[in-house]
């Protein structure tokens, strides 16, 4: 039996997920699964796995700043233990194919075996909404695919790693994302006459970036932009600064009716996506 370990950041959801339906489909098949939360101030198990993944959202074309830094915390090895990653993003544009390069530059040098990344799409939770019957179908899609990559993975199977020079390029320009969202983070407020001191965005920031002091909401310095706080408010009482514009407020229902039709912005690439599985194993 294999044992395998999955850190997962997830910021709105989306990401868990698809964890979930690895472990599920991993379990299927024999492995002992668990899944594990990233978060700014855990540390990798020294716990000794067969295989290890990694499961993020893109963010800004790169792996999630939170994410780069836990795999720097992990222990390093000489026994090349297998590590895959596993992405979601909200649309299948190829400029999302360089998002895993840090990654596997940095469990590379630790002595890590680095054998390839899956991507699925799943709802924005920024930019824009996705109708509910197009979350469903994302899911759905994400079901069907996750068991044929997850034997793969068990099987020691390995995906090809390439993007092309304009994802290498746009990855590269979108660091200033990191600093860019530290930035922007002190500039969310909250409307504090619709706001019911619930206390979610509080409690739930990865970062804690967000405190309550003196009957006031504060914001700090260490936002990594992942949108929690602003899309999970149940009264949608968070401005995002200058991203404000693209907010998006609210959770997806998955159990909804497929939505089939197919949104005017990257159609191609969606088309593509839910037609084609380029990223199976069974097609290299």
């Amino acid at each position: 039996m294999q044992n395998i370990i999955i850190y997962y950041f997830s910021a709105t959801g989306n990401t868990l997920k698809v964890a979930k339906l690895y472990r599920e489909a991993m379990t299927r098949e024999g492995a002992n699964v668990k899944l594990s939360e990233i978060k700014a101030d855990s540390v990798p198990e020294a716990t000794e796995y067969d295989k290890i993944g990694i499961a993020y959202p893109v963010h800004g074309f790169r792996t999630p700043e939170i994410v780069t830094a836990f795999a720097k915390r992990l222990k390093k090895t000489g026994k090349k233990t297998e590590v895959f990653s596993v992405k979601t993003s909200g649309e299948p544009l190829k400029l999302n194919d360089a998002s895993y390069t840090e990654l596997k530059k940095i469990t590379e040098k630790l002595g890590y075996d680095f054998i390839g990344e899956y991507h699925y799409v799943m709802p924005y939770n920024m930019v824009f909404r996705h109708s509910d019957g197009m979350a469903a179908r994302m899911l759905n899609t994400a079901k069907e695919r996750v068991p044929v990559h997850a034997k793969a993975i068990l099987a020691g199977k390995r995906t090809p790693l390439s993007s092309p020079v304009s994802a290498k390029l746009m990855s590269a320009i979108c660091l200033i994302e990191r600093p860019g969202m530290k930035f922007n983070g002190r500039l969310y407020r909250v409307n504090a006459s619709k706001c019911v001191k619930c206390m979610a965005c509080v409690n739930n920031c990865p970062v804690g970036n967000i405190v309550f002091e003196n009957g006031k909401f504060r914001f700090g310095g260490k936002c990594i932009g992942c949108a929690r706080c602003a899309f999970n408010c149940p009264v949608d009482a968070i401005t995002t600064g200058l991203l404000n514009p693209i907010k998006v407020n609210g959770r997806y229902d998955f159990n909804s009716p497929e939505d089939l039709s197919l949104p005017r912005y990257c159609r191609k690439s969606y088309r593509k996506y839910f037609d084609e599985d380029k990223y199976s194993p069974d097609k290299e």
